[in-house]
Order: structure tokens, then C-alpha cells, then sequence
């Protein structure tokens, strides 16, 4: 009798703590439904593409909280386990009703959401069925059914569906004036109180059930990881939309003073080439300024790097090869109080990659080491091969598990701290004193590992070095012979016939003027359509130069216009900034040849050379091509 009252004693105990901890949860919940109410009163501030995506989002959590909701009930037996479940297939209908209102006048988005509906439901069947067994005392029904293929294919396909519906809605978004990253450390912080209370309620269901208290302390880690997990993805994320946000500003930066420098630097450059030796003084001023506007066109380049924006021509590369190359003048540059080391990796795979873009990376860190060095240390280059996994992809944003060539640069230099280290690749930041660094090195490494397709990591410690890793996409084709002495090129400009097509009246003047001190007969063009009516009535045109971003058509859009009638005519591309007219995913279409702004008259006349060169060789190929085909028939 007495035992049988201590019984009774205990589960009255026991079942005061389950109530009194699903009293304190369903506070908790009261409280991250005020949370998300304040949360989405603040999104009425974000764009309508974020809106969108948030109820995605909201939707694809849902379900996810219905099958941990249903999970824990499953293992624990306990019902309170079941309010996130109930919570999730009460709130499904609303917010696909929102979703689908949100996206009402996207009709694919809309068809998208029809193919999701059914999915989504079966799901929640499934889901109920596992639920309702366990309720009905057939816990070994209920595990069964959940550990079937049918719920794990049907989650598969509501993550794939909802992927596609995300990528259609983030290919929508365009260059936003004000894009805030949206914070949820309120909702966070019910989530912990949460967690917490569940942890208390544990503590007090432990003095009476060691075995139950077992299974739920394994539930609130796993909850405790994966809330953990999520703000870590949630950190990474935000970054990368203030990345993406300042990139699109720093790229409309760069071409507007791109195309003024290309102004002022060929016209310093026309300049210096007009004045006499005689006049050193009026030279070396000229020649000031010329340096001066070059540096600032180094700048707009580096601010192009950092936005995505700059054209990449990516080949397989020999890393090796490349890092060999570069050594010999890593120590002549960097000075002799800096020792350098290269270890470079047996087999190493090809990576596909820009290769004068990756040199550029290199001496950028290069650089950065040794001023952080302060002049004397060791600087360490190595490669290797590399392979990133999913679980490395899952807690990167914007990795692609896959097999990589990785370059890591070691210095023994002063290091970072944490608060240094989360900014390091932020624009404009530095530590450097005044007018010794733009801050642009690491965040121009940044993009342009971002662009070809690979990933950057900063690993630092302060007062024992930092290591930068570049992982560079491994590319499966043999690295093109790279030759040892550039070709000359001595193709004669003279009496060329040269359409230059430029929006800008200051830049054609200037290429107009570059193209008649080549010798060449130059005819201008301020937009599209006056080109073309300059080349039907113009004849002996060989070359067109034209701008690719201008008013109206642009100089992608012309060339294509003309090309039937023109097979023969050379096209040479300029520009201060990259649009999708001739550069996609951040590759420069194959064939098409381009010349940066600013340039100067060597570079117009390089670039016209090897131009012609290879139209000349082309030509040749084609020859030779005809006369076997006639000696065999013969």
C-alpha cells in the first residue's frame, strides 16, 4: 500500500512537471509567434523579391517542423512533442495561401507552387498516419511506417521543388538601392529560451525516469545543434547579400570612372607621345599624371574584381607552373628580408581558372603578407589537391561540394583577431594607416575566386601568421603549352579602315585620334544605328571597335545585326564594365575579343594587331585546308 502511494506520489509529480512545462512551452511559443509578428512587420521595408522568398522559406520550415515535431514524438512518446507538428499543419494552408498570393502575377511561379501542393500534402499524410498509430498504441506500426522510403523521397522532392521555386525567385531580383539584411535575433532568442525550458523540463522528469530523461536530453542536443547550425547559415547568408549588395554599387561606381579615365588617360597618353624630348619638364609632368590616372584605373579594376564584374578568360591552368613562374619575382618584389618558400603538390590536378587573374590574387596576398610582416619573415606558398565535401558545402554558403586545387599563402606576420578577421574581406576595410592601403586586396581575391567558381578561407591567429587558401574548380582537360616568350606582333595598321561605334563623344575623340597616330582611317559613330548606315555606305571597312554598354542596342546586339552582311569584319569590343551582353556567368563568350577601359595607344595597337594576326593565321588554315582537299582529288 505504501509503495503503490509513493507510485501514485511520483506520477502525480510527474505529470505536474509535464504540465507545468507544457504551460511554460506554450508560452514560449505565444512569445515566437509576437516575435514573428514584429519580423514581419519589419519586412513590409524589404523588396517584394524578399518577401517572396521569406514565404518560401516559411513554408519549407514548416514542414520540417512537422516531421521533427513528429520525430520527437515518436521517440519519446511524450505529446507535448507534437505542438510543433500540429503548429506546422495548422499554419500550412496559410502560407501557402500567402506564398501564392505573394507570387500571383508570376504565372510559373504559380504552376511551380501547383506541382509543390500535392507534394507537400502527401507529406503531411504521412506524417499524420506515423502519429495517429502512435497515438492508437501501435508504436511499432509507427516507427515502421516512419522509417519507409515513402516520407525520406517525398521530403527529397519537397526540398528539390522548393530549390527550383527559390532559384526561379532569386534569378527575379534586381540591383536593389537598399537591401538590409532581415535579423531574426529576437525570434533566436525565444527559440533558446525554448530549448531551455525543455531542458527544465528534462531535469525534473530525470528524478523519475532515467530512461525517458536519456532519450530527451539526446532530443534538446540535436535541437541545440541544429538551432546553432542555423544561425551560423543564417550569419553566412546575410553576409552575402551585403557582399552582393556592395558589389552592385562599387560595379556602377566602376564604370562611370572607367569611362572617364579612358578620357584622361589616352589623352596623357597622346600627350606624352606628342611631346618633344627636349621638353623634359612638361614630359615628366605629363607623365605624373599619366601614372596617377593609371593607379586610379588599377583601383576601378580592383573594385570590378571585388563586384563579380571583371571578364574572365578561365583555361585549364597548371597551378604549379604558374606558382614557379611567379616566385622568382615574389622575391625580387617582395624584398630580402622576406624568405620565400614554394611546396608544391605531386599530381596536382588542372584547375580551370583566369590565369593572369589568379597571378594577380597571388601578388595581391603576396603583398599583404609582407606588409604584414612588416618586411622580415617567411612567406609560404603552397598547392595541393582538394576535395570539399557536402557537410563543408552545407556549412559554406555558396560552396559547391567537389574536387578543387587549392593555393594557400603562410605568412608569420602579426595576424588577425576574430572582430578583424569576420571583416577582413569587407570593401574599403583596412588596418593599415592612412593612405597606405585601399583595402581592396583581400576583397578583390574574394570576388574573383566567388566568380570563377571556387571559394577563398582565412585561417589567422594573432601574433603567429595568417593563411589564405584560394580552391580553384579542378578542370578535367590537359593545361594548355604556355609559351615561354610572348609572339611578336608585326601585322602593319597602316591604312586600315577602322568604324568606331562609342556612345561617349570624349572616348570616341580620343580613339579616333589613337587610331589616325596608327595610321589608320578612322570614322566614327555615336550609337547603333548611325553604324549601320555608316558601313552600307562606307566601303573597305575591315575592323569595327565598338562599346559594348550604350544607350539603346548594344555592341553585342550590333555586331549580331550585322554580321550576315559582313562575315569578313574584324569586331573588337570595349568597355569599362561587363554586362551580359558578351560576358555570362562571368566567362567571356568564346571569340569575342575585348579591350578594357581605360586603354592607351599601345593598347588599341596591340590588340588590333593580334586581331588581324589571327584573322591572318585563320586565313592561312583555311588555304592549306583547300589545297590538300584539291591535291588528293587530283
Amino acid at each position: 500500500m505504501k509503495s503503490h502511494l509513493v507510485q501514485r506520489l511520483a506520477e502525480s509529480r510527474e505529470t505536474a512537471a509535464m504540465v507545468a512545462g507544457f504551460v511554460l512551452l506554450v508560452l514560449a511559443g505565444l512569445a515566437a509567434a509576437a516575435a514573428a509578428l514584429a519580423s514581419a512587420d519589419a519586412d513590409g521595408w524589404s523588396v517584394h523579391s524578399a518577401e517572396v522568398r521569406q514565404a518560401e522559406a516559411r513554408l519549407s520550415r514548416l514542414v520540417q517542423e512537422a516531421e521533427t515535431g513528429q520525430r520527437g514524438y515518436l521517440l519519446t512518446g511524450e505529446p507535448s512533442y507534437l505542438d510543433p507538428f500540429t503548429a506546422a499543419r495548422r499554419e500550412l494552408s496559410a502560407a501557402e495561401a500567402e506564398l501564392r498570393a505573394l507570387t500571383g502575377d508570376n504565372p510559373e511561379q504559380q504552376a511551380r507552387l501547383d506541382q509543390l501542393r500535392p507534394i507537400i500534402a502527401g507529406k503531411i499524410a504521412e506524417l499524420t498516419q506515423t502519429v495517429d498509430r502512435m497515438q492508437a498504441g501501435d508504436q511499432a506500426g509507427a516507427l515502421a511506417t516512419a522509417r519507409a522510403n515513402a516520407g525520406r523521397d517525398l521530403m527529397g522532392r519537397i526540398r528539390t521543388a522548393i530549390a527550383d521555386f527559390d532559384r526561379a525567385e532569386v534569378e527575379l531580383q534586381t540591383a536593389r538601392a537598399d537591401r538590409a539584411a532581415f535579423r531574426r535575433s529576437t525570434l533566436a532568442t525565444v527559440i533558446v529560451i525554448a530549448v531551455l525550458l525543455a531542458a527544465a523540463l528534462a531535469w525534473l522528469v530525470i528524478r523519475t525516469d532515467r530512461r525517458r530523461t536519456h532519450e530527451l536530453r539526446a532530443t534538446n542536443e540535436a535541437l541545440r545543434r541544429e538551432v546553432a547550425q542555423r544561425e551560423q547559415a543564417e550569419g553566412q547568408l546575410r553576409q552575402a547579400q551585403k557582399m552582393e549588395v556592395l558589389g552592385q554599387l562599387t560595379g556602377g561606381i566602376a564604370h562611370d570612372f572607367n569611362n572617364m579615365l579612358a578620357i584622361i588617360v589616352g589623352n596623357l597618353d597622346m600627350l606624352t607621345r606628342r611631346l618633344s624630348g627636349e621638353d623634359a619638364r612638361a614630359r615628366a609632368m605629363a607623365e605624373n599624371a599619366l601614372g596617377g590616372a593609371r593607379r586610379a584605373a588599377e583601383l576601378t579594376k580592383r573594385l570590378l574584381a571585388f563586384s563579380r564584374l571583371q571578364p574572365l578568360q578561365p583555361q585549364p591552368t597548371d597551378v604549379n607552373r604558374c606558382v614557379c613562374d611567379m616566385s622568382e619575382m615574389l622575391r625580387r618584389s617582395l624584398g630580402e628580408g622576406i624568405a620565400v618558400e614554394t611546396v608544391l603538390g605531386g599530381g596536382l590536378w588542372p584547375a580551370l581558372v583566369d590565369r593572369s587573374q589568379l597571378e594577380s590574387a597571388i601578388l595581391n596576398l603576396a603583398v599583404n603578407a609582407r606588409d604584414a610582416m612588416g618586411g622580415q619573415g617567411h612567406l609560404t606558398i603552397e598547392t595541393s589537391n582538394a576535395m570539399l565535401d557536402q557537410a563543408y558545402a552545407d556549412a559554406h554558403v555558396e560552396v559547391t561540394a567537389g574536387q578543387y586545387v587549392a593555393v594557400s599563402i603562410t605568412d608569420t606576420g602579426a595576424g588577425m583577431d576574430q572582430e578583424v578577421l569576420a571583416r577582413a574581406f569587407d570593401p574599403f576595410f583596412t588596418t593599415k594607416a592612412v593612405g597606405q592601403g585601399t583595402g581592396l586586396g583581400l576583397s578583390q581575391v574574394h570576388g574573383f575566386a566567388k566568380q570563377s567558381n571556387g571559394h577563398v578561407k582565412l585561417y589567422s591567429e594573432s601574433w603567429v601568421g595568417t593563411t589564405v587558401k584560394i580552391y580553384l574548380p579542378r578542370s578535367h582537360a590537359a593545361p594548355a603549352a604556355r609559351p615561354d616568350e610572348p609572339a611578336r606582333l608585326s601585322t602593319d595598321l597602316a591604312d586600315r579602315k577602322v568604324l568606331v561605334v562609342e556612345d561617349e563623344a570624349g572616348v570616341r575623340s580620343f580613339a579616333l585620334s589613337a587610331l589616325r597616330e596608327l595610321g589608320c582611317w578612322a570614322i566614327g559613330a555615336d550609337g547603333a544605328e548611325m553604324a549601320r548606315r555608316t558601313l552600307a555606305e562606307q566601303s573597305g571597312i575591315e575592323i569595327l571597335l565598338t562599346d559594348v554598354v550604350m544607350p539603346g542596342e548594344n555592341g553585342r546586339a550590333l555586331v549580331d545585326s550585322i554580321r550576315h552582311a559582313h562575315p569578313d569584319l574584324i569586331v573588337l569590343f570595349m568597355t569599362g564594365y561587363t554586362r551580359n551582353a558578351i560576358v555570362h556567368n562571368g566567362m567571356l563568350d568564346p571569340g569575342v575579343r575585348l579591350l578594357s577601359k581605360p586603354f592607351t595607344v599601345s593598347d588599341l595597337a596591340r590588340e588590333l594587331q593580334a586581331a588581324l594576326e589571327e584573322k591572318r593565321r585563320g586565313q592561312v588554315a583555311s588555304s592549306d585546308v583547300a589545297f590538300g582537299a584539291s591535291a588528293s582529288s587530283s
